[in-house]
C-alpha cells in the first residue's frame, strides 16, 4: 500500500524543512507562509550567535598571540570554562530576542506539519472520492 499524501506531506515538512510538504502538495502560497518566518528566525539565530561568538574568538586569538593566553593541554577544562563563560556573557544580552526567534521557528515548524497533514488529508479524500465514483 502506498503512503497517503497526508503522511508524506507531513513527513516532508517535519524532516526536511517547514513548508516542503506544502510545496510537494503544490500549495506554494501556503508554503511561503511557513518558509519565510522559519528562514528569518533561522537567519536571526545564526547571525546573533555568530556576532556574539566572533568577538570572543578574536579576543582569544589576540591573547594567544600576545602570550596572555597560554594553552595548557593538561588543563583544557579551565580554558573551556573561561571560553564558555565569555560566550555566555556575550549572548546574555540577546536572550529575549533569541527566545522569540526560537519560538517562531518551532511554531512555524509545528504549524507547517499540521497544515501539510490536513491539506494532504483533504487531497486524499478527494482522490478516494474520484476513485470510488462509478464510471461506465
Amino acid at each position: 500500500m502506498a503512503m497517503k499524501k497526508a503522511t508524506k506531506a507531513a513527513l516532508y515538512s517535519a524532516l526536511i524543512f517547514p513548508g516542503v510538504g506544502l510545496l510537494w502538495l503544490k500549495h506554494y502560497a501556503r508554503a511561503a507562509i511557513f518558509i519565510t518566518p522559519t528562514l528569518i528566525a533561522f537567519w536571526y539565530l545564526c547571525s546573533t550567535l555568530y556576532n556574539s561568538i566572533a568577538p570572543v574568538y578574536l579576543k582569544m586569538l589576540r591573547d594567544a598571540e600576545e602570550g596572555i593566553l597560554v594553552v595548557d593541554p593538561s588543563n583544557l577544562d579551565a580554558l573551556y570554562l573561561k571560553l564558555s563563560q565569555e560566550i555566555y556573557q556575550s549572548i546574555a544580552s540577546h536572550q529575549d530576542q533569541l527566545f522569540v526567534a526560537k519560538a517562531i521557528l518551532v511554531a512555524a515548524w509545528l504549524c507547517s506539519i499540521i497544515s501539510s497533514y490536513f491539506l494532504g488529508k483533504k487531497q486524499d479524500l478527494l482522490d478516494d472520492a474520484e476513485n470510488t465514483t462509478f464510471k461506465p
